[in-house]
């Protein structure tokens, strides 16, 4: 079995379908059950030679960023709508990558000097909290129609199934080379984001703090065909997991890995038209864990345009079957079209005495 190409089209095809609808911890489990995958105690990563004790042929749990103490870094998330939040971001990010590397292919021109200047040059996009009071077009339309539309290449999905809740972040960005996703999706504290001005993390670990609040996550991605420098086309898959290993006390995050170098398992490219996957990322974390709140999906909407005040790119969110989207501008915006009474952002108090 070659995990580079594992599946004939047809079977590819199937099991990309049913990953994109595994909502469920048992769903997960089902479907890589019929996969070749080495036991969690049978594989023993080892930094100095990922090779010793790899089995060709078979899928192995491998730590996430290939680093066996992982967990206390991935463990960070201070409130569960955090991690969300930070994967939103990386989406904004990737759509603003794809812009700039499309450019750069008529020709070199100086990069924008910040996120807001890339929006403004790629998209003619002012900041989000201008817009409702705007009253020239924006590309010909109307701008809440324009922000509107944009909002369509990023997508929140909140999802209910059997009494578990589960968060997909989807968008149709510039996504990511399989041969790239280890080193990149899934590294810890690697970054590439150093001289790019235009773009707003540098860390590159805030969204893997998601793996911490959910039983598994899936990453599916395919690079943009324009974009490929060379790169063979394809669609990276992995799952992650918590691992407890027997007997040890270190407990790691860990993926799928096809080869000792840490590469993904790989389905051809073709495969991606039944999901109308043409480019971009999705990471879908399973059985979320949102702690007290009693119904998650009250608490997102606001959390979100709270957490995510003015942001770069608008975007949407989806917080049940059959319901239409809400599109996600933030609570800059929000307060910018309240035009008949001051809005106070801060609380004011009278003066107090004190007694000493």
């Amino acid at each position: 079995m070659n995990l580079t190409n594992p599946f004939k089209t047809t079977d590819a095809t199937t099991f990309l379908e049913q990953a994109v609808r595994a909502f469920t911890t048992d769903a997960v489990e089902r479907l890589i059950a019929s996969l070749p995958i080495v036991g969690d105690d049978e594989y023993v990563f080892h930094a100095g030679d990922p090779s010793e004790g790899w089995r060709e042929g078979c899928l192995h749990w491998y730590p996430v960023g290939g680093e066996r103490g992982n967990a206390g870094r991935i463990k960070l998330a201070g409130a569960p709508e955090n991690p969300i939040a930070e994967r939103t971001v990386n989406s904004f990010e990737a759509i603003i990558e794809m812009m700039r590397q499309l450019e750069l292919r008529s020709g070199y021109i100086d990069p924008p000097p910040t996120p807001r200047e890339a929006v403004r040059r790629y998209f003619d996009l002012p900041p989000l909290s201008e817009v409702p009071k705007m009253h020239q077009l924006i590309k010909g339309q109307q701008p809440r129609k324009y922000v509107r539309e944009l909002a369509k290449q990023i997508r929140i999905r909140l999802v209910r199934e059997d009494k578990q809740y589960s968060v997909a972040i989807e968008d149709d960005a510039i996504g990511q080379a399989p041969a790239r996703i280890h080193s990149t999706l899934l590294s810890l504290g690697e970054s590439d984001k150093g001289d790019k001005p235009y773009l707003i993390g540098v860390f590159g670990q805030g969204g893997s703090s998601a793996y911490a609040t959910c039983t598994y996550s899936w990453v599916i991605s395919r690079r943009h065909p324009d974009l490929l420098n060379g790169a063979e086309d394809g669609i990276g898959w992995t799952v992650i997991k918590h691992v407890y290993p027997k007997g040890r006390r270190d407990d790691y995050f860990a993926y799928l890995a096809a080869h000792p170098d840490g590469r993904v398992p790989v389905l051809p490219g073709e495969s991606g038209e039944a999901i109308s996957l043409r480019h971009g990322t999705t990471f879908t974390h399973i059985n979320y864990d949102f702690g007290r709140r009693t119904e998650p999906a009250r608490h997102l909407y606001p959390a979100l345009n709270h957490l995510l005040f003015n942001p770069i790119l608008p975007y949407e969110l989806y917080t049940g079957p059959g319901r239409k989207a809400d599109p996600m501008f933030g609570n800059g915006y929000r307060l910018s079209l309240n035009r008949k009474k001051q809005v106070e952002l801060d609380k004011t108090f009278r003066d107090q005495i004190v007694e000493v």
